[in-house]
């Protein structure tokens, strides 16, 4: 399904509406509004209308499936609520001073082309949502196997407000279609991606040379956890273990910001291992209190973690199994994905060698779930922002966002915009 100046067009009708967008686009700049409280207050009575049930035919079917647990929902329906944008626009879109005889202020790049992902369900309306609030014209390409979520919210966007369907085309284009794709990316002035290095690369090589590419994915997320809080007998200790664990599976590390795997502050394999021990345990309990995931991605991670078992006398890593989870334990110090679905890794890094592993992996790092006693908490917080890390949270709140979060470090807001420069009379 296609949405274009508002209206809803089968697929069929692709060609017609790529012939028509450029002028489209321009003539939105020409005629451009301020539409950032337009935008604000339509998103905020779509969220009343969510969670008053009007959507639940897509999001109940999302919630039994598994796709979208019911915490994220929350989450993700709060984003939504005026008074969450509002804050927002105000931390990262703050009127700038006026600095002698020049008045300076911020203005939108003018056409974003979104490539959103699907690992997360209503993230490519927030992608557009966040351009639209900066004042951009948006196009979406829509990822493989879209719900149907994401289009209908903004049709029910421009129903609330008329005036900003032309600030929105969502566009269902598979990314092998280049003839297709190469005619948006050159048109852009920004481009936001969401996926791995090779949609980045993609997007440079189809993109005009001056075109900005606002890379936001992907980046592996894990917690770092000093080998006092694996000890009995602390309850404490206890919590914050099964915190991480709830984190795991509720967020089933899919998100950038999931916890792909567990850094120990040792040397010592014998403490890896009696760590992985002790999570696999954790992590089993909590997974029984959630809905098991479909056979078709059980199936998929039995694979993965038979071929893992049939390499481990050239790895050397040991695999801790139990009912839907699994802990894979090794001296390796890399930096990679997990096979997600509850199944992490755990390995050594002793806090002395912080700094010189991860720099290794600046571009992907980004936040760090710590673990640790009190008294020890801001210096290794200290190392770890040293090595590039963007967000240091409690282990819990890996993935929990507040009001005017970064994205990577920087504001998403402010990225979309540009600062220009106006002589007064």
């Amino acid at each position: 399904m296609i949405l274009f100046e508002g209206k809803l067009l089968p697929e069929e009708k692709l060609n017609i509406v790529l012939e028509k967008l450029w002028d489209s686009c321009l003539n939105a700049i020409e005629n451009r509004t301020d539409i950032s409280v337009r935008v604000m207050e339509a998103c905020g009575r779509i969220s009343e209308k969510i969670k008053t049930g009007e959507y639940d035919d897509i999001i109940q079917q999302l919630l039994r499936s598994g796709t979208f647990p019911e915490q994220q929902l929350e989450e993700a329906v709060s984003r939504l609520d005026r008074e969450h944008l509002q804050l927002k626009y105000e931390m990262e879109l703050g009127t700038l001073r006026r600095e002698c005889n020049m008045t300076k202020r911020l203005e939108p790049l003018g056409i974003l082309f979104h490539i959103a992902v699907g690992n997360v369900n209503g993230f490519p309306f927030y992608s557009v949502l966040e351009g639209m609030i900066a004042g951009n014209v948006n196009i979406l390409k829509l990822p493989y196997m879209d719900n149907g979520l994401t289009v209908r919210l903004f049709h029910e966007m421009v129903q609330e407000e008329p005036i900003l369907a032309p600030y929105v085309c969502v566009l269902d284009i598979p990314f092998t279609k280049l003839a297709e794709m190469k005619p948006l990316a050159e048109m852009a002035d920004g481009i936001v991606v969401w996926g791995g290095d090779e949609t980045v690369r993609a997007m440079r090589n189809m993109a005009d040379p001056s075109t900005e590419i606002m890379n936001w994915g992907h980046k592996i997320s894990f917690a770092y956890v000093t080998p006092d809080m694996f000890e009995d007998g602390d309850d404490a200790k206890k919590d914050a273990l099964y915190a991480l664990a709830e984190h795991i599976c509720d967020t089933k590390q899919l998100l950038c910001s999931s916890c792909q795997g567990i850094f120990v502050d040792s040397e010592d394999e014998e403490v890896i291992l009696t760590a992985a021990e002790k999570f696999l345990k954790i992590l089993e309990e909590v997974s029984a209190r959630y809905p098991r995931d479909a056979i078709g991605i059980r199936g998929k991670r039995s694979i993965e973690l038979y071929n893992e078992e049939l390499q481990t006398r050239f790895t050397g890593r040991k695999i801790r199994k139990g009912k839907d989870v699994s802990v894979i334990a090794s001296m390796e110090q890399d930096l990679t994905p997990s096979y997600r679905y509850k199944n992490c890794w755990i390995r050594p890094l002793a806090r002395k060698n912080i700094v010189r592993i991860l720099k290794r992996n600046r571009e992907y790092l980004q936040t760090v779930g710590l673990i640790c006693p009190a008294q020890e908490r801001e210096t290794l917080a200290d190392l770890l922002v040293k090595a590039g890390i963007t967000r240091v949270a409690e282990a819990g709140d890996m993935s929990y966002l507040t009001p005017g979060e970064v994205h990577d470090g920087e504001y998403s807001l402010r990225s979309y915009c540009r600062i220009v420069e106006v002589e007064n009379a």
